[in-house]
């Protein structure tokens, strides 16, 4: 019985090896049956980006500013007499342009020719008294000096008629000066050539003096007065060299060219030079300087008094500058550049940006490309592919779709 049991098992361990080696030999020819995978090369992802090839340049910096464009020339005109008015120009109204010596009033001057009348009149009667009165004088003194008849009374008496007669006389003379002076002011004449912006008195209205009768603007002397950063002043403008005498801190700047443009329609411009230093406002640091406008023959719709505009002014030139769009340039003062396909960050040294554009003097070297895709937080040494000429345009394209989608 127990031989019999011995032989049992030793059967089942004989089976029991025989299946795991029947399986492990399966096994074995499965793997030799089974083809290995294809091999993947994996490839690195490229940034498409654009660049620009960076060239130094003599760059000229740009200030710029706002104002409302004023006239060196606007007066308001007064009544100097009173009166009825008789006479109005035909044009008068807000907008008209009316030539210098134009009669643009008259006020009613009877009253005061009446008045010269009289005065010429009244000197008439006291020169032929006058007359008068010196022969009588001339009499006595010679009775009294040459016959002693008469008194010393006499002649004195003689003399003082003389007097008094010159004294109504200058008095006269001083109220015909004056009424011709008001005969003169009852007309109201145009001082120069200019447009009518206010309009204050019309035909048959009474005046008074110091009534103001209209405002005349000349168009053609006209400035803006535009506020400017300080420091950019002092960095930027060109002045003249102050000489020892001068105590001022600005001095005089130097002709400047300028262009002025009128907010509401940028196509309608016009040009300019720096004239002149108005104020320094310490509170703010701002400096206020006076453009003079130049007068634009050829412009179908002139610059007036009242538009506010921007005004361009050139400033001093950098030599050696690299040009880049301010979105190229990171908070870090640092751009990325293309060297053998790939990106690098490099340090840069921007002393101005003006317009969208920034003003590089260090960091770059001539002939770099440097990249103009805006990239968030880019890998240091990334595989980049640079677009040609035509996809920059497309990709240009999209972008402005973008923002006018966004606009709208």
């Amino acid at each position: 019985m127990q031989l019999k049991k011995t032989g049992s098992a030793l059967l089942r361990i004989i089976l029991c090896v025989l299946i795991l080696a029947g399986g492990f030999i399966g096994m074995k020819k499965m793997k030799q049956m089974k083809k290995p995978p294809q091999k993947v090369e994996r490839k690195e992802p490229a940034l498409p980006v654009e660049v620009v090839q960076v060239r130094a340049e003599k760059a000229p910096v740009i200030i710029s500013g706002y104002g409302e464009i004023i006239s060196r020339a606007d007066v308001t005109l007064p009544a100097e007499v009173a009166g009825r008015i008789t006479f109005a120009h035909k044009d008068l109204q807000p907008g008209a342009i009316i030539k210098k010596g134009e009669i643009l009033y008259k006020i009613n001057e009877q009253d005061f020719r009446l008045n010269l009348e009289t005065a010429q009149a009244r000197l008439k009667s006291l020169t032929r008294d006058l007359e008068l009165a010196r022969k009588e004088y001339q009499r006595v003194s010679n009775l009294y000096k040459k016959k002693k008849v008469g008194t010393q009374s006499s002649v004195e008496k003689g003399e003082q008629s003389v007097n008094a007669i010159n004294s109504q006389i200058i008095q006269v003379q001083q109220s015909i000066a004056q009424a011709k002076l008001q005969l003169e002011r009852c007309v109201i004449r145009a001082p120069f050539t200019g447009r009518i912006t206010e309009l204050h008195a019309e035909q048959d209205e009474y005046v008074t003096p110091g009534k103001d009768l209209l405002t005349l603007t000349d168009d053609s002397d006209l400035e803006i007065r535009v506020s400017l950063d300080s420091r950019d002043a002092v960095d930027w403008l060109r002045f003249k060299p102050r000489k020892q005498e001068d105590n001022s801190w600005f001095g005089l700047p130097e002709e400047t060219g300028c262009t002025v443009t009128w907010t509401e329609n940028e196509s309608i411009r016009a040009t300019g030079s720096l004239d002149r230093v108005v104020r320094f406002d310490p509170r703010t640091r701002s400096l206020t300087v006076a453009i003079r406008l130049r007068p634009d023959a050829s412009s179908t719709f002139p610059l007036v008094q009242g538009m506010f505009c921007r005004v361009d002014i050139e400033g001093r030139s950098l030599d050696r500058v690299f040009l880049l769009p301010r979105s190229a340039v990171s908070f870090e003062q640092a751009v990325y550049v293309v060297e053998k396909d790939r990106l690098h960050t490099r340090k840069v040294e921007v002393v101005r940006i003006e317009g969208g554009i920034a003003f590089i003097t260090n960091g770059l070297e001539q002939g770099e490309q440097v990249i103009i895709t805006r990239l968030e937080n880019p890998l240091e040494n990334s595989l980049v592919t640079v677009l040609d000429a035509d996809q920059q345009t497309e990709k240009q394209a999209e972008k402005q779709a973008e923002k006018n989608e966004a606009v709208e």
